[in-house]
């Protein structure tokens, strides 16, 4: 079903109808087939594409809501993970106040180098390696750069302007008073 969706969210975008496709992600095919009261099918003809066109026209603030609404929940997210993450911070810092080092997170840090490290020597140097073999390592070798990346992103942040960003949102919020 996903890939259905998939290649429906494409045809859609592609003939002009990113904003029925929008809702469609925010809400999914059902809700919209509802609020429209058209069916959608999943490989739309050319003709499915006008009357598709004109129940969006005919609906176009509703399907306005329906993505303000996945917004308000992806931007709900982004605040839980902000506050997850200086928490976090937070509690490091009170490590470092209190003379010692976050010995768990140091350790992660280590385990993930020494994994990155060995996956690229297997993969180097092991020419008989089976080809299915080398994918499944490389796929490893990306989630634990994956890992790596979180980590400089949590420790330095994830540029010099989200730095200068935090200290606009504080001064803006008042948090720098």
């Amino acid at each position: 079903m996903i890939p259905i969706v998939a290649s429906l969210l494409t045809t859609l975008a592609a003939n002009g109808l990113g904003l029925l496709s929008s809702a469609i992600q925010a809400k999914g095919k059902q809700v919209v087939e509802d609020t429209l009261g058209v069916k959608i099918p999943d490989s739309p003809t050319p003709e499915d594409i006008g009357k598709l066109r004109q129940a969006t026209f005919d609906h176009e603030e509703r399907l306005i809501e329906l993505s303000i609404e996945k917004a308000k929940g992806d931007l709900e997210g982004f605040k839980i993970e902000v506050t997850d993450r200086d928490s976090a911070r937070v509690r490091d810092a009170e490590f470092i106040k209190q003379g010692s080092s976050n010995s768990r997170a140091n350790l992660m840090f280590f385990l993930a180098v020494c994994a990155v490290t060995g996956l690229v020597w297997i993969v180097w140097t092991d020419q008989g390696i089976n080809e299915y073999v080398k994918g499944i390592f490389t796929l490893v070798l990306g989630r634990f750069l994956g890992y790596l990346d979180n980590i400089y992103s949590f420790e330095f942040g994830t540029t010099r302007g989200s730095r200068d960003k935090d200290d606009t949102i504080k001064n803006l919020t008042g948090g720098s008073k």
